[in-house]
């Protein structure tokens, strides 16, 4: 569906919206996963409601809502993480960039680049040093387009926690 984008409005997120960054997230994680049991998505539900609840008091988390025709149509999020500074980062201060997501109908309208600028403007204002982010296929050109490259460390990961269901 193309959009007229001057209709497209982007809005900040408050701890008002957790329900809906929420049931958003759970769409994006299923679209991209597959889907998951009743059982875990309600412990995912109340792990992200105490998060969000969490993040947007103490601000270690900022939202974008793109609303077209007062519907919510595409999200964007970015964490904000400290630890000690180093040569690359002297702050210590980086940025996280998750729940980038448009609902299918409204893909390719430019929502995705719109609520992308808010979360660098953001990490600008904020004094960030970096800001990384997972990319999915369908996100990876938008991401490279803003200047987004593979980090030089290579990345190592474990997950400590059990299956639950």
């Amino acid at each position: 569906m193309k959009l007229n984008k001057s209709e497209i409005r982007l809005r900040k997120a408050s701890i008002r919206d957790i329900s809906l960054l929420i049931e958003y997230r759970i769409i994006f994680l299923t679209e991209t996963y597959g889907p998951r049991s009743p059982e875990k998505i309600t412990l995912l539900q109340k792990s992200l409601t105490d998060y969000f609840s969490r993040a947007f008091e103490n601000k270690t988390f900022i939202a974008w809502i793109a609303e077209y025709d007062e519907k919510p149509v595409g999200f964007s999020g970015l964490v904000i993480r400290e630890q000690p500074g180093n040569f690359e980062t002297i702050s210590g201060r980086t940025g996280y960039i998750l729940n980038m997501f448009t609902l299918k109908e409204f893909r390719n309208n430019g929502i995705c680049k719109m609520l992308f600028q808010k979360l660098l403007d953001e990490a600008n204002i904020l004094g960030l040093d970096k800001v990384e982010l997972h990319a999915t296929n369908d996100g990876e050109s938008v991401y490279r387009q803003f200047g987004f490259t593979e980090p030089h460390d290579k990345a190592l990961e474990k997950n400590i926690s059990t299956e639950i269901l």
